[in-house]
């Protein structure tokens, strides 16, 4: 086999070649640390690789969102935390007032001050973050929450709705808060107009038979047959008021002239709608009600009135007003824990999707981290080869006939 002294050459300048780009290609992995330099130098590890990095900046993305959420959350219990010690301090004070011994001037002295508290409270309640949003608005975050109307009560301008947010592929938490939830309502009974009923007992005659009285629920039977027969109207009356099913009755029985009226007990917020039977009597309908009414108060409707309570010097307002106020403080408690909770919840995801960040971190390490030790050594044989190589091409190279003529 003939081999020309070009053909020699070729080889010799192809393998320099090689083991030049093989030099090239390992100092550019020692320079940036990575293993794949360009992606034409494993496609398939290029592919996952890129897959990890997404998955990183993923939850980069929800740590950047979970730290947004726990600064907010931050500032929303710092703002309730506020608000509960003011109605501490409103609850003492409506201790103070109810004590029977205070002059009308000492409970003028004590509104003032609970003017002053309820005034910061409604301050706290339209507590805005560092982007200028409101807290407790819901999520109609531009507005003011709560704005004093022109007769001086207090209206929620905010809504219902709340804006999850992504913290992770399978949770979301919530970002706003409805300020009805946090300076809650409370109850209020209001006397209301008992129901009445009357029974015209002009004539006695119907009572020479045995009569049932009933609420619908509750029946009196009136042995009245014979020399049992009711002799008058208050007779009747004593005969009712005095059967031993009448303590739960749903009615009272009164006189009123000739008709025997019923009217209904204030045992609670029950609607008085069933009307009283008297054997085959002719029942006549008077005033429809409800024993006791209960309604819901706003928070700042509640303070308003026990100010007002005080200026007047009204003692049964100011003691309704104690039990009201203890009642909004619980509610703002509640709250208070609420957000505490949602602060732990954001903590613990935090640390959850750190965790997996971590474990990305750590695959995508092993894909495209250079292994330095095996890099240099890599690097250092490839030099030698080179070496070897070009002083093996110098060396033949240098061979020609005449030296040896």
């Amino acid at each position: 086999m003939k081999i020309s002294t070009a053909l020699s050459f070729q080889r010799s300048l192809n393998t320099m070649q090689e083991t030049s780009a093989q030099v090239a290609k390992t100092r550019e992995q020692l320079a940036t640390g990575k293993e794949i330099v360009r992606p034409s130098d494993d496609t398939m590890k290029v592919s996952t690789i890129e897959n990890l990095d997404r998955a990183i900046a993923k939850e980069d993305t929800y740590l950047a969102l979970m730290g947004q959420l726990k600064d907010r959350y931050q500032l929303e219990e710092t703002a309730l935390t506020n608000g509960s010690d003011i109605l501490v301090r409103v609850k003492e004070l409506a201790l103070q007032g109810a004590n029977a011994t205070l002059a009308a001037k000492d409970r003028e002295i004590i509104a003032v001050e609970v003017q002053g508290l309820r005034d910061e409270l409604l301050s706290i309640s339209n507590t805005r973050d560092a982007t200028g949003n409101s807290l407790f608005a819901g999520g109609n975050t531009e507005v003011v929450a709560f704005q004093t109307q022109d007769d001086g009560s207090v209206l929620y301008h905010g809504d219902a709705r709340q804006t999850l947010v992504n913290v992770s592929d399978e949770r979301q938490l919530g970002k706003n808060r409805n300020g009805l939830d946090v300076f809650s309502s409370t109850d209020r009974a209001v006397p209301g107009t008992p129901a009445t009923f009357s029974v015209s007992v002009a004539s006695l005659t119907p009572f020479g038979v045995s009569q049932v009285l009933s609420d619908g629920t509750t029946n009196l039977t009136l042995n009245d047959a014979g020399n049992n027969a009711p002799t008058d109207a208050q007779d009747l009356l004593t005969d009712i008021t005095g059967h031993e099913n009448y303590e739960g009755f749903a009615y009272t029985a009164s006189l009123q002239g000739d008709d025997l009226v019923f009217t209904a007990k204030v045992n609670g917020p029950v609607e008085t709608t069933a009307k009283p039977t008297l054997g085959a009597m002719t029942v006549v309908d008077g005033d429809t009600g409800v024993a006791n009414d209960v309604v819901g108060v706003g928070f700042f409707a509640v303070l308003d009135d026990f100010i007002a309570s005080l200026q007047s010097n009204d003692s049964p307002n100011i003691q309704r007003a104690l039990g009201e106020i203890s009642a909004l403080h619980d509610g703002l408690a509640l709250a208070i824990g609420k957000v505490g909770s949602e602060i732990q919840s954001v903590e613990t995801q935090m640390e959850v999707n750190a965790d997996a960040r971590l474990r990305l971190q750590s695959m995508l390490s092993a894909e495209e981290d250079l292994d330095f030790a095996e890099a240099i050594t890599r690097f250092n044989q490839e030099m030698t080869r080179l070496e070897a190589t070009q002083t093996s091409f110098a060396k033949v190279a240098q061979l020609s006939l005449f030296d040896f003529l």
